[in-house]
């Protein structure tokens, strides 16, 4: 009988021990995966989750204040107006999307599901990153805009740049100030924040990148080679003195 209870003790702990790994799996896997909630503010140790629609609708508020050069209050009331966050929640809301707090939205959405006419319009840029010039321009009025022309361009980007399809647009914000930065910041996670709805491709500012194909894995550090290159050089193609925003073929 010792023996038998011995095998049923055996068979036990085995059993337990198996059904223990199975939920650290399954947590190790919710802990990896992109949030349910679709958006993700992270400053501090404060972490707020936003729903699409949510994070649609608090960047279009925080963007008005942006807009008329409002104050980190009135942004903070601005996200407590179209939301149900809480104080210390909304704060932190409204300091990513001031651009107070660099990469610290992030979206697990973006990109297009079709493919699109590579027609150029009559300013060089497709239908859909058309649209992301005129959206930037109703919530941010006028804008430092670039890498785009009538008829295409076709010099002055990497080599297979989005720029030389006409999907591709450059908001500057220069020389590079702290509140330049603060204003980049600002635009470049209110694109994050409406990626799905201006079907969104790639976004990347000041030495950071967001990807639609890696939404997932949030901003990441945008390298580029620096053998041979200028200061100067280097701090364009890292971005830091302009957004680039581009769109799916």
């Amino acid at each position: 009988m010792t023996t038998a209870r011995s095998r049923l003790t055996h068979r036990g702990t085995a059993a337990l021990c198996g059904f223990l790994l199975v939920v650290v799996g399954i947590g190790a896997f919710l802990a990896l995966r992109p949030s349910a909630a679709g958006c993700t503010v992270t400053v501090g140790s404060r972490t707020v989750e936003l729903d699409r629609s949510e994070a649609e609708q608090v960047s279009a508020a925080v963007a008005r204040v942006v807009r008329r050069s409002g104050s980190d209050a009135n942004a903070v009331e601005a996200v407590r107006a179209d939301s149900d966050l809480r104080p210390a929640d909304a704060a932190a809301v409204a300091s990513a999307l001031t651009g107070r707090t660099r990469a610290a939205l992030s979206c697990s959405y973006g990109g297009a599901g079709d493919a699109a006419s590579p027609a150029l319009g009559p300013d060089g840029l497709t239908a859909r990153a058309e649209r992301v010039r005129n959206d930037l321009a109703a919530r941010f009025g006028q804008l430092p805009l670039g890498g785009f022309a009538p008829g295409g361009v076709h010099t002055g980007h990497m080599v297979g740049s989005a720029h030389y399809e006409g999907r591709a647009i450059d908001v500057f914000f220069r020389p590079i100030t702290s509140a330049d930065k603060r204003h980049g910041w600002a635009l470049a996670q209110y694109l994050v924040a409406n990626a799905a709805r201006l079907q969104l491709s790639t976004v990347i500012f000041d030495g950071e990148i967001w990807t639609a194909d890696h939404a997932g894995e949030g901003w990441r550090t945008y390298r580029v080679s620096h053998a041979g290159k200028s200061l100067a050089t280097i701090r364009i193609l890292e971005h830091r003195d302009h957004v680039h925003v581009d769109v799916p073929r």
